[in-house]
């Protein structure tokens, strides 16, 4: 039986956005385009260090230390300075969305790509990696709770998704 075509593809923007980003996580996110049931654009691959310090000092991060800034690979030195991360965001009718509904769908089709690639991915709607979880709600839930338990305010980012730092030291 022939595999069924991809819903959707990744534009010429969402592709540029991904110049600098680790090759491991443009397979994931090439791939998850072709399973998800959500279309999305590539908002953010890499970040200069003077934009991150104003999303930062904004309250928009809580790093300094992002995956979005390029650095050199601690396995992969060949690849010279690239980000680990990627910021992305639904895209229903004409229009960007950053409604949950939309992104946790984006979040579970990341996590079947990052399975069948082999790649760990944290996100930021959790930030553990996501192949521990059943699903994205799963994920969520778990990290309230953790944050609850431990009498902390969670920040979820979930549009943000990142090679994990155990996986891919920089």
């Amino acid at each position: 039986m022939a595999k069924p075509a991809a819903k959707y593809t990744l534009g010429r923007t969402s592709k540029s956005r991904l110049k600098g980003v680790h090759p491991d996580l443009v397979r994931v996110i090439k791939r998850a385009i072709q399973i998800t049931d959500t279309d999305f654009s590539v908002i953010v691959g890499t970040r200069t260090e003077e934009t991150q310090r104003k999303r930062y000092e904004s309250g928009k991060s809580q790093t300094l230390n992002s995956r979005h800034l390029p650095k050199v690979p601690k396995h992969a030195p060949e690849l010279g300075a690239v980000s680990h991360a990627v910021d992305l965001a639904g895209w229903v009718g004409s229009a960007s969305s950053w409604d949950i509904c939309h992104l946790c769908d984006i979040a579970d089709a990341i996590r079947t790509a990052a399975i069948e690639l082999n790649v760990s991915i944290e996100w930021g709607g959790c930030w553990d990696a996501l192949e521990r979880y059943a699903d994205a709600p799963d994920a969520m839930m778990a990290y309230l709770q953790r944050k609850k338990t431990a009498n902390e305010k969670p920040f979820i980012d979930a549009g943000h998704f990142q090679l994990s730092w155990e996986a891919y030291p920089v």
